[in-house]
């Protein structure tokens, strides 16, 4: 019985040890998140660095830790830093569908983002090439956003986003067709 008294007192102060949160304010500090998210990353570049398969929970582990600082400190300036690598994490995951709802997140709460016409792009390339069906009015919103905020644009991408605009009627393979036959006349 004693044993048993011993065991569940380990489990009950291993789960509460393991717990995130410090114990001063009731949830864990910017800097012990940020401290978490750092590790999650540089475990993602050695798995690269060494040229390993990463699995895909090691992406969840760090979108988790991402979510985690953006939901608990979304007045922070890292925030929309961790909703942007959110929505590439699950771009490179192929999970097209998440990355633009947390890429419209970013877009609607944190309008001067440093990385806003990134965003923007990503955002029309997701909705113009990953995602099925197609969703052309989504392409035109983003693009018109983009060329909109920046309208010191450099004149090749503007001129390539406007072209772009004219032709959503062809899906990206057609487009590209088109563009080869053109460029060489």
């Amino acid at each position: 019985m004693k044993k048993i008294a011993i065991v569940y007192t380990l489990i009950f102060v291993g789960l509460f040890s393991c717990n995130e949160e410090s114990s001063e304010t009731g949830k864990p500090s910017v800097e012990e998140l940020k401290e978490i998210i750092t590790q999650k990353e540089d475990s993602l570049m050695l798995f690269q660095k060494e040229n390993k398969i990463i699995p895909d929970t090691k992406h969840y582990d760090l979108i988790h830790a991402l979510l985690n600082f953006y939901y608990k400190y979304p007045q922070d300036a890292y925030a929309p830093v961790c909703l942007d690598k959110v929505q590439m994490s699950y771009s490179g995951l192929g999970i097209y569908f998440k990355a633009v709802q947390f890429a419209d997140s970013l877009i609607d709460k944190y309008p001067k983002y440093v990385n806003r016409q990134m965003v923007l792009e990503s955002q029309a390339s997701n909705f113009d090439i990953f995602l099925e069906p197609r969703d052309t009015n989504k392409v035109k919103h983003y693009y018109s956003i983009l060329l909109k905020e920046n309208p010191k644009l450099e004149k090749d991408k503007r001129a390539g986003i406007e072209m772009r605009l004219k032709h959503l009627d062809l899906n990206m393979d057609q487009y590209i067709e088109f563009l080869s036959k053109n460029i060489h006349q």
